[in-house]
């Protein structure tokens, strides 16, 4: 904190501003690093020089990799996963960098798997086949208020996600991302994709950099994608004009409705009574049709 001070130890002030530190992730070695850490801070802040008696605000323990067939990765096993022989399988190293992100929390343990590191290099080569369509593609003057609206609730997921150190669940958000996005396009491109492309790219970024870098030039854009300012999201635009409604008899599932946000009541109750597969199973008037709405009709027979 004060490497150049000539009269004492460090500056209060500096000692201050720099400590306690935020976050320390650490693996096999933390528990060791902390004690040595913690017992200096203690002494040092028993003598007043610094300002908090532990040195640390938060502490995550970041889980094991393990082999494939759930033992420890040794070296005299032979069973340790080099990185690099996966990265020159053709993988790389963003689909390799991605994948140990995405096998479970960072604190728990997880395994290694063969299948898995497919499914993520798929996933990201889906991503740069869409945005390759999309910089090809002639675009039209279409708008799309769903596309808008997915947008908006994966930028705020994963953002949240990230902030949360949940990066696995901020992956499968991507992955449903892109999937939307290949619902959405069969249509064709407009004008109004450009953000909803570059949002992707962007939120890739923290997974599978070098893949995303070369995505943001592509796109046409003049500045590192690095110094970007981070997408943000508009809580009024993340919910979309269309919304599912489960449908129950005798609270088992026969079917779902695909409805406006803003049904009424009366409605919704009326698709539901009248969809082909609920009426197999209802016989004569319901004693009761229950409606959560936005979410739920019951119906009792």
């Amino acid at each position: 904190t004060d490497p150049h001070n000539n009269e004492a130890a460090w500056s209060p002030e500096k000692a201050k501003r720099w400590t306690p530190i935020d976050m320390y992730v650490g693996g096999d070695h933390a528990v060791a690093h902390l004690l040595y850490v913690r017992f200096w801070n203690h002494v040092f802040f028993d003598m007043g020089l610094v300002p908090s008696k532990e040195p640390v605000k938060k502490l995550v323990y970041h889980g094991l990799i393990g082999a494939e067939d759930g033992t420890k990765m040794s070296k005299s096993k032979g069973n340790v996963i080099d990185p690099l022989e996966i990265i020159d399988q053709g993988y790389g190293a963003d689909a390799l960098r991605t994948f140990e992100l995405f096998l479970g929390p960072i604190n728990e343990n997880s395994q290694w798997s063969s299948r898995g590191i497919a499914g993520v290099y798929r996933f990201l080569n889906r991503a740069w086949t869409l945005t390759q369509e999309y910089i090809e593609a002639e675009k039209s003057d279409d708008e799309n208020t769903e596309l808008t609206a997915v947008m908006h609730r994966t930028t705020k997921k994963v953002t949240t996600d990230i902030h949360r150190l949940s990066f696995n669940t901020a992956i499968a958000t991507l992955m449903e991302y892109v999937n939307e996005l290949y619902k959405l396009k069969t249509n064709g491109f407009s004008a109004e994709w450009k953000q909803p492309i570059e949002t992707l790219v962007q939120l890739v970024a923290v997974f599978a950099p070098h893949m995303a870098a070369e995505l943001w030039q592509q796109l046409g854009n003049g500045d590192q994608l690095d110094i970007a300012d981070w997408p943000v999201w508009d809580e009024a635009q993340t919910l979309a004009e269309k919304i599912t409604i489960v449908v129950q008899v005798n609270g088992k599932l026969r079917a779902k409705l695909e409805v406006h946000k803003s049904i009424h009541e009366d409605d919704a109750k009326s698709l539901a009574l009248t969809d082909e597969n609920v009426q197999k199973y209802v016989d004569g008037e319901p004693k009761k049709v229950i409606y959560i709405p936005g979410k739920l009709v019951n119906i009792v027979c």
